[in-house]
């Protein structure tokens, strides 16, 4: 009978008399774009109306507005506040084959969270995003590329993004660094990003997303499909 010991030897994982191929899960990073204009306010003409000519972005930076009609009272979401929830089903679908981190950047970047398999801890982090110090302010998207540079096995950087990095060039020159180390960049972005940018950022012409704010989320989302 086949003994119930495990055994990690040359020709795989060895449980009893048995030998097991354990495949190991790609390294995939999201690098989230927390600037000022993901605090823009998203909704139908309608509903934008209802602010009466004020800005269309969140008061305290951190929540949508509840806006009250004649008939019902609407909350109005921040572009963030979509793609937190594109993150969430990325996340549910990609941790089936790999290991998923956060990088998020504004004035600067910052590691989120490392590459992990633990659904919980990653939801709980995305769920943090919105209280995040970073939020608000620039576009640095080198620095977040530049922290990708210095980790090893990543397969896939992807880019989250509705505006144009504060240094273009630098981005770039990271962005080839990390391609040149076999990570290939897929870049998700709304249609008021820089795609003159983007278009030069991303590994391949079919490693790319362009949609509304609206449709952020599900963008993000459905992005998992591209993965290798």
């Amino acid at each position: 009978m086949p003994r119930d010991i495990i055994k990690i030897g040359k020709q795989g994982v060895r449980i009893g008399d048995r030998v097991v191929t354990v495949k190991k899960k790609g390294i995939v990073y999201l690098l989230i774009d927390l600037s000022d204009s993901m605090n823009m306010f998203v909704g139908t003409k309608e509903e934008l109306s209802l602010l009466k000519g004020t800005r269309h972005v969140s008061k305290d930076g951190f929540t949508g507005m509840r806006v009250d009609s004649s008939e019902q009272t609407i909350r109005l979401k921040t572009k963030l506040d979509v793609a937190l929830a594109g993150m969430k089903g990325f996340v549910d679908r990609a941790l089936a084959t790999k290991m998923v981190g956060i990088i998020l950047f504004g004035s600067s970047a910052v590691l989120h969270h490392s590459a992990s398999c633990d659904h919980a801890a990653l939801s709980q982090a995305i769920a943090s995003v919105e209280q995040h110090p970073l939020r608000g302010g620039g576009t640095n998207l080198s620095d977040a590329l530049q922290i990708l540079t210095k980790m090893e096995g990543t397969e896939t950087a992807v880019v989250v993004t509705d505006g144009k990095p504060d240094n273009q060039a630098r981005a770039l020159e990271m962005g080839k660094v990390l391609k040149e180390k076999g990570t290939d960049i897929l870049v998700i972005g709304t249609e008021d990003a820089d795609w003159l940018f983007l278009a030069r950022l991303r590994s391949r012409p079919d490693l790319s997303v362009r949609t509304s704010d609206e449709r952020l989320a599900e963008a993000i989302t459905d992005a998992s499909r591209l993965l290798n």
